[in-house]
């Protein structure tokens, strides 16, 4: 069938429309750096969004004397900052030592506990399918998000994966799931020049994780910004692969 044709029956989400979004990162700086841009959009518009961090941040120094410890705190107060500069409603930072061994299934549960406390329109991850990715944290963090989706929406589900369901009055339903860090986006979402700029500057808000690679860095966001703008009508931009609840299960076409 057509893509253009197909996707007039069962459409890409709009993600202006959505009234509360969840973005999980693998570290502290990860929302700011793949999607910062629509994050202050989104809030400018008024978009409730809510930062959940899966990792402590606590491997973020190539000092071999650094304590984790000191990371964690410092990388932190970052975090809360940057969240802060572009308005996010609240930032948690989960237990999950980064770089770390953990269960990748504890780490869906727990993601899946802040899906149905938030009760969010989309969740936003890595996309744990990138080719090039070979970062644990990033891979793990897309599959547990992924996972959590379908233990947040069914009951009976949560409770086989040990969750407290006694105060919990009503599942999420009808989630979006939209993966940033993406090699085959199929959104691409319109950024202004103050949008990009605030996006570079809550990335520098990340202090600790500065060093001579930030010019390098910032060079190859503005350009996919602009690539992505090209797509999007703009001067910048950013791209996401989106699936709508119609696409998330059994659904065979390429979108």
């Amino acid at each position: 069938m057509n893509k253009k044709i197909l996707l007039k029956f069962v459409p890409l989400p709009d993600f202006m429309k959505f009234k509360k979004v969840l973005f999980v990162g693998p570290h502290p700086d990860d929302i700011e750096i793949s999607s910062g841009a629509l994050v202050k959009k989104m809030t400018l518009a008024g978009i409730e969004v809510h930062f959940l961090v899966a990792t402590d941040g606590g491997a973020g120094s190539f000092d071999p004397k650094t304590k984790a410890e000191d990371v964690i705190k410092t990388r932190l107060e970052e975090a809360k900052n940057a969240a802060a500069f572009l308005g996010a409603k609240s930032l948690e930072i989960l237990d999950f030592e980064d770089g770390g061994v953990y269960s990748v299934e504890r780490m869906s549960v727990a993601i899946a506990q802040r899906i149905i406390a938030f009760q969010p329109d989309a969740v936003f991850a890595p996309d744990p399918l990138l080719p090039n990715e070979i970062h644990p944290d990033h891979i793990n963090v897309g599959i547990a998000a992924r996972d959590a989706l379908t233990i947040a929406r069914f009951p009976i589900v949560a409770a086989r994966h040990g969750l407290d369901l006694s105060s919990v009055t009503a599942f999420p339903t009808d989630i979006c799931l939209v993966y940033f860090y993406t090699h085959r986006p199929n959104v691409f979402i319109p950024v202004s020049v103050n949008e990009f700029a605030d996006k570079i500057t809550s990335i520098n808000l990340h202090t600790s994780q500065i060093n001579h690679t930030m010019q390098m860095v910032e060079k190859y966001l503005r350009f996919k910004a602009m690539e992505y703008g090209k797509k999007a009508h703009s001067k910048y931009g950013e791209g996401f692969f989106a699936l709508a609840p119609a696409h998330q299960h059994c659904f065979l076409e390429d979108i």
